[in-house]
């Protein structure tokens, strides 16, 4: 008999309420290209050790009895019952994390806004950030609130999952959720959820360990792994590639490069290396972004080569407010990206060291490989922790105390980005590995990886198309889309016990957010995207084992006010922005109170009997 759900009231349950205040950019980053990411499926490998087939079954004839009974115990059904007090105070993105960590026995702390029996029971947690989900998607009203619809919006079926609902009513439940922010100001719920607060313990055992050496720019330089994960292109030469990596990259080369426009840095035995600052600025063509400038800086902060390119295909954006490039400034140029890739080889050895911020994109569009780099995107923490990366502007002016890039009619300066790389690196040498590194969170999936848990996460903000190594327990993949997600998770189902995606489509199509600069992303309409997803959840669930508990919640609310007041903000200097956000005040408070109100559901697969 199948256990159900119950939303029944607990009457000394207090629920957390307490939100993670990480200030965050809630549309994704920037994708890059497919290529050597790929790799690293082969590079996944677990590096525990296999228990001997003689151990195994002499523990089997002892532990039988025991693992049965285990066994037995942990087929039972589950319950789950929700805080009336939760709901009215409204349950947040913290609380679901902490449930998730609960749920995979990361602590034994049980959530008081949730009563679980059975929790060994659980098995496999999938959590999918839908956001762009309205209330007219759980059949409420189209203008009113989930927090203020609470009693009716658990008994509504949300449509995406109503052929589940139909058939395993008992073991599904949706519920209010609040989105992170303040009175006026909103962050990001998968920030939020992704990132695992410390304690003051473990916030000063991470301050010793960074703080136990000095060290050289060496110590900055990303490895292998490091360039795989953050999508770079790969030299063969880099060190720690291994024979088969070194394989793959020559067959994938071959493949991707017939014509060998890519070019690879090479040694000079007779000078000794150098150190060197690069950024290029691009502008967008049919075929993707180009290069029209490339200024390098040697380490005393000379310039040692500025160069405007001419694009060898038809320029279709300038992106002048970013590139700071016109159709005037490209007239009469000649220099193409060929001579820029010769110049560089001239001057430039692999032994040297080249300092950027999210270089990638930078030998992406120059078509360059390289063995040593060091990226301030990578050396310093975004302020509110990873998987965000911190701009190079917020970078210069936090720790420079320098403003750059504030020029929207001439847009950036590949010189001054450049010299603000080299300043920064310059500074994390000085002050050691914890100096701009956030020391309040750790990440969900390390946290777990500590115990064993199996997790894989996937999202289009992660730079590379393929599996990336945190360690040998936590993965993550970046996906073109949320087809690719969903069928990944399904794909996968018995490798991991946790599983963290992250679907856009549907924000796209209601417009809550938009796909980012040179991101090319087809945009469905909104039936289409709630289509997409409501097949590949069924997937999944058909898929899943019994034991599996699938979460699917907005993170935030109606996010297009707020997102058009903040454009209109951001787009005035320090003190206008200030007056104009005072005279607003009302305004924003309305739009945050939108942008806050999320909300969640969750199916339960029981075991089968």
């Amino acid at each position: 008999m199948t256990a159900s759900v119950n939303l029944t009231s607990m009457d000394e349950t207090e629920v957390v309420t307490e939100t993670c205040l990480a200030e965050s950019v809630i549309s994704g980053g920037a994708v890059a290209l497919e290529s050597e990411s790929q790799l690293l499926k082969k590079r996944r490998r677990s590096s525990a050790s296999k228990t001997q087939e003689g151990s195994i079954k002499e523990s089997a004839e002892t532990l039988g009895e025991t693992v049965k009974k285990k066994k037995k115990k942990q087929n039972k059904n589950v319950t789950f019952k929700i805080s009336e007090k939760a709901l009215e105070k409204r349950i947040s993105i913290k609380d679901l994390r902490d449930l998730t960590l609960f749920l995979m026995n990361s602590t034994n702390n049980a959530p008081k806004w949730i009563d679980i029996e059975n929790r060994s029971s659980i098995q496999k947690v999938v959590v999918l950030f839908v956001p762009g989900l309205e209330p007219a998607d759980y059949n409420l009203p189209k203008d009113s609130s989930f927090h203020e619809s609470n009693h009716i919006l658990k008994q509504s079926k949300l449509n995406i999952i109503k052929d589940i609902s139909e058939n395993d009513s008992e073991n599904v439940l949706n519920f209010p959720v609040s989105a992170p922010g303040s009175r006026t100001s909103l962050f990001s719920a998968y920030n939020s959820f992704v990132n695992v607060g410390l304690t003051k313990k473990e916030k000063e055992d991470k301050k010793k360990e960074l703080d136990k050496k000095q060290i050289t720019i060496n110590d900055l330089v990303l490895d292998v792994n490091d360039l795989l994960r953050c999508d770079y292109p790969i030299h063969l030469e880099t060190e720690g590639i291994d024979d088969q990596l070194k394989e793959d990259l020559i067959s994938l080369y071959k493949e991707n490069d017939p014509t060998e426009e890519w070019v690879n840095t090479v040694d000079r035995e007779e000078e000794e290396s150098h150190i060197y600052a690069l950024d290029c600025e691009m502008c967008m063509s049919e075929n993707g972004l180009v290069l029209t400038r490339i200024s390098i800086v040697n380490f005393d902060g000379k310039v040692v080569y500025d160069k405007l390119v001419k694009p060898d295909v038809p320029i279709i954006d300038y992106l002048t407010k970013y590139s700071g490039i016109t159709e005037e400034k490209l007239e009469g140029i000649s220099t193409t990206l060929k001579d820029v890739q010769h110049d560089i080889l001239k001057l430039i050895s692999k032994r040297d060291i080249l300092i950027g911020h999210s270089l990638q994109s930078d030998f992406n569009v120059l078509k360059l490989r390289h063995t040593k780099v060091v990226d301030t995107a990578v050396c310093f923490d975004h302020k509110a922790g990873p998987p965000f990366r911190p701009s190079l502007k917020f970078l210069t002016s936090e720790f420079i105390g320098r403003d750059i890039q504030n020029d929207n009619d001439n847009g950036h300066d590949s010189i001054e980005d450049a010299i603000a790389c080299l300043e920064l690196v310059k500074l994390k040498i000085v002050n050691g590995l914890i100096f701009g590194i956030a020391v309040n969170t750790e990440n969900l999936f390390l946290r777990l990886s500590k115990i064993g848990i199996r997790s894989l996460c996937l999202n289009d903000s992660t730079s590379n198309k393929g599996f990336q190594l945190v360690n040998n327990l936590a993965q993550t993949v970046g996906c073109n889309d949320d087809t690719e997600i969903l069928n990944k998770i399904q794909e996968t189902i018995n490798d991991y016990q946790l599983f963290v995606g992250r679907l856009r489509n549907l924000e796209f199509s209601r417009n809550f957010a938009q796909p980012s600069i040179g991101k090319n992303v087809a945009v469905l309409t909104a039936e289409q995207s709630l289509k997409l997803v409501q097949d590949g959840v069924q997937k999944v669930y058909d898929n899943a084992p019994g034991g599996t508990a699938i979460f699917l919640l907005s993170g935030s609310g109606d996010t297009r006010e707020w997102s058009s007041l903040m454009k209109e903000l951001n787009s005035l200097n320090k003190e206008d922005k200030q007056i104009e956000r005072q005279k607003k005040d009302e305004e924003i408070q309305r739009a945050v109170f939108k942008a806050r109100d999320g909300v969640a559901s969750m199916v339960y697969k029981q075991h089968s009997t």
